[in-house]
């Protein structure tokens, strides 16, 4: 779907004279490497702070992945470090909520004690405002799953600056309980990835203005192929998968998928990328695993490969696939709306399986994927033809472009701040 940028916002943003602005970027862990809402966080706040604004990241941890309940009890042994240059203020919750944190935890999961939870959370680290201290919005990334939103959202109402929320909303699978609702409707502004977000969340909360800001990649194709084809010994076709050992990624339909393949053809080579998760690691013939990659070597990787899929259950956006445009390389992922937005129905992309709209599911089986790595691999003009597409497409998505969006939607929402 074409861009359609949002006049108002852009009118203000021209008429401001706000400049720099001190930004408190908040998300529950801060955690690059883990891919994901991560390393959006991590570039966002980077792409923020080359055009001029003050950013600090609010996180609850940036050294470890808490476990179990570990996203209300960790505590990092310093409250203020640098990530990757980015400077991060690790917060504590009161010693209290080692004692109620596992009633807060368990009661969250009931669709009629939700509220009971949230009311403890917030109780307890209403002391917690005070870190938030001294900045001109907070923008918070992510769903109420681990409650930290709420955290945020007092802290706004509290210092009396304006609150944004980025949900990376998954409609129907991740983010749009009840719970995600009533965070959401804490939000001065919410910030979405796509219309299709756009469209459904906004009929659940009709009263908070939105504004769709896409998602960024760095305008990069200097992988070196032959570098990573070379240290492999990979002369045929390189079917690339990005993305967590997880069902929900389709780690287990693509290594299922590609072992059928194998039986038919010699000529290809699997390469997974991406952290331990659920599924155990497939050893099988023509399968190269790495659980955790640099950048240089996923790049070298996308420039190599035939092709990559990742046919995950659920998308908020999908950088994966505008990263592989840059190279133009052919994409296969499920039908799945946000897709078929961004994929531009499949110009862009091979989308397949059986769609279901109405819950933002797709039913792929082994043998559907199968056929379609087979249709792609047999035809390099196809091939040449969707990977062209989205080196277009993906051009839409280019941080340059993106991190115009963002201050855009805080300069509105600082402009209507201020009005009010």
């Amino acid at each position: 779907m074409p861009e359609t940028p949002d006049v108002t916002i852009m009118e203000e943003a021209r008429s401001s004279n706000l400049g720099r602005l001190k930004i408190a970027l908040c998300i529950w862990m801060f955690k690059p490497g883990t891919g994901g809402l991560q390393a959006h966080a991590e570039n966002l706040a980077r792409h923020l702070i080359s055009k001029g604004h003050e950013v600090k990241v609010l996180t609850r941890s940036y050294a470890c992945v808490p476990e179990n309940l570990g996203f209300l009890t960790y505590r990092e042994g310093q409250f203020e470090a640098e990530v990757g240059g980015i400077p991060v203020r690790a917060l504590h919750y009161p010693e209290a909520m080692s004692r109620w944190a596992r009633i807060i935890a368990k009661l969250r999961e009931y669709p009629l004690l939700w509220r009971i939870s949230v009311a403890l959370f917030r109780r307890i680290t209403r002391p917690v405002v005070n870190e938030f201290e001294g900045f001109d919005l907070i923008h918070y990334v992510g769903q109420a799953d681990q409650m930290f939103g709420f955290a945020a959202a007092d802290a706004a109402a509290h210092h009396r600056v304006p609150f944004l929320v980025q949900p990376t909303c998954h409609p129907h699978v991740v983010g749009d309980r009840p719970m995600d609702l009533a965070l959401y409707r804490m939000a001065d502004r919410i910030l979405v990835h796509t219309r299709y977000e756009e469209e459904y969340l906004r009929g659940k909360l009709s009263e908070v203005p939105f504004d769709v800001v896409g998602n960024g990649i760095d305008d990069r194709s200097d992988g070196n192929g032959e570098r990573f084809r070379s240290l492999h010994g990979i002369s045929g076709h390189l079917i690339l998968y990005i993305g967590r050992r997880d069902k929900d990624k389709g780690y287990g339909l693509v290594t299922d998928a590609f072992q059928k393949l194998r039986d038919r053809r010699g000529d290809v080579t699997l390469v997974c990328m991406g952290p331990p998760g659920a599924l155990s690691k497939v050893d099988a013939t023509g399968i190269i695993h790495y659980d955790f990659a640099d950048e240089s070597t996923k790049h070298d990787a996308l420039a190599a490969c035939t092709c990559l899929c990742v046919p995950s259950e659920g998308e908020s956006f999908g950088l994966v696939y505008m990263e592989a445009g840059r190279y133009s390389k052919p994409v296969i992922a499920r039908s799945l709306p946000v897709l078929e937005e961004l994929l531009e129905n499949g110009k862009a992309g091979m989308l397949v399986g059986d769609a279901n709209p109405d819950k933002n599911s797709t039913n792929l089986t082994p043998q559907n994927l199968v056929n379609s790595l087979q249709r792609l691999l047999s035809a390099p003009d196809l091939c040449k033809k969707i990977g062209m597409e989205c080196e277009r497409v993906s051009d839409r998505f280019i941080w340059g472009r993106v991190i115009k969006k963002f201050e855009a939607a805080y300069i509105a929402t600082l402009n209507h701040d201020v009005q009010d």
